[in-house]
């Protein structure tokens, strides 16, 4: 999971970096997070019931 995590993060860094306009790309960005945390807590929540 960190692998594909870090490749994520790569691509979208790289791709920032090269964007003209960030702030679509940074907010896919946020988007991501959100699913991810989101993601997190409803496994976390899983593991205690």
């Amino acid at each position: 999971m960190a692998w594909w995590a870090m490749l994520i993060i790569l691509v979208l860094g790289g791709w920032t970096y090269l964007s003209d306009d960030p702030v679509p790309v940074l907010r896919t960005v946020a988007e991501l997070g959100g699913v991810l945390g989101l993601f997190t807590l409803v496994c976390a929540s899983e593991i205690w019931t």
